[in-house]
């Protein structure tokens, strides 16, 4: 008589009888620190009791994975490096993948060179997820991204790109946080406004405009507006041109807080007064809004939050969860300048 020989049981069969995901099973059997305690005991008295043997090369293979997220950095090293706020969002990220396993590992493109260097990575699988902290809608990286199917958050806006629904986003409502902006600055009787923004082709950028337009209409054109970089160099330069266009603004709607203090210097060097002449809103809550003179009311991004949030969010993209759209509110915060 021939006797059928059973089947082994897998991994599924595990997940399948705990009620989990094939990912939660793998990584309670293989001790990890992101499942509680009673899980792991849970998923392990089951595959005893089912008759699960881990293959050997299979577990070695679970325990192989990368496990690291790679931050995606677009920007140049001096941006980077100089700007508090990347600072301030980077700490989230690292803070909560201290609380797992993940390490994080920064990646420098923005250079061709680099961005070469960093297919290369991509392609071998060097990173589990990826967070794009400047993503911009023409970069390259995208497609690979996409075409690789590696777990990808970006920090920033894609609408109507057709990858808004591929990667998961985590951002915070640019648009919505400079309409505050322009209604304070209109609330406080200005009419005569001028912005002063980070690069054209930021996202960041388009958005602010977006929203100072949708309170000031038309005599917010472009005549009205210029694109500098994110420095208090650049708002100074931008302020000092724009007063030569237009001699007599009563508001400045900046794009960041670097780029207000800046302006800030620009205006009393040419015996303006603030804000008792022409009043200055920035944008982030950079730490310098607390040193200017006078202090700088600003609107404030919840960026150490963002980036906790993204770093979760790319730990369940690796479990299997699927893309996914966060938006915080954004909050002006009311100093001096005003």
């Amino acid at each position: 008589m021939t006797i059928a020989k059973r089947a082994s049981v897998t991994l599924a069969d595990v997940a399948e009888a705990a009620g989990v995901s094939r990912s939660t099973a793998s990584r309670a059997l293989n001790d990890s620190p992101r499942i509680s305690d009673a899980t792991k005991q849970r998923i392990s008295e089951i595959a005893a009791r089912i008759g699960f043997v881990p293959n050997a090369q299979a577990r070695a293979l679970a325990v192989g994975r990368a496990e690291t997220i790679a931050m995606l950095v677009t920007e140049p090293l001096y941006e980077l490096f100089t700007d508090p706020t990347y600072g301030v969002f980077l700490s989230g990220i690292t803070e909560r993948l201290a609380e797992s396993e993940y390490l994080p590992v920064l990646l420098q493109a923005s250079s061709a060179h680099e961005r070469e260097r960093v297919q290369r990575h991509l392609e071998r699988k060097s990173f589990d997820a990826v967070i794009d902290i400047s993503p911009y809608e023409g970069s390259e990286l995208l497609d690979v991204l996409r075409d690789l199917a590696i777990p990808t958050v970006l920090c920033g806006q894609l609408d109507g790109h057709p990858y808004e629904h591929v990667f998961s986003t985590v951002y915070s409502d640019d648009f919505a946080g400079a309409q505050l902006a322009a209604n304070a600055m209109k609330e406080r009787g200005r009419r005569h406004c001028v912005a002063i923004v980070g690069p054209m082709e930021n996202p960041a950028s388009i958005d602010r405009v977006k929203g100072y337009r949708q309170v000031f209409g038309d005599a917010l054109d472009d005549g009205h507006v210029v694109f500098t970089g994110w420095g208090a160099s650049d708002g100074f330069t931008a302020m000092r041109r724009m007063l030569e266009l237009h001699p007599g603004p009563d508001g400045v709607l900046a794009g960041s807080d670097r780029i207000a203090a800046g302006a800030i210097e620009a205006l009393q060097a040419n015996g303006f007064a603030v804000p008792g002449d022409v009043s200055v809103i920035g944008f982030d809550d950079h730490p310098i809004a607390q040193t200017t003179t006078p202090r700088l009311t600003t609107v404030h991004q919840p960026l150490h939050e963002e980036g906790r949030l993204a770093a979760d969010i790319a730990m369940r993209m690796i479990d299997g969860e699927a893309p996914s759209t966060t938006v915080l509110d954004m909050e002006l915060i009311r100093r001096d300048s005003l």
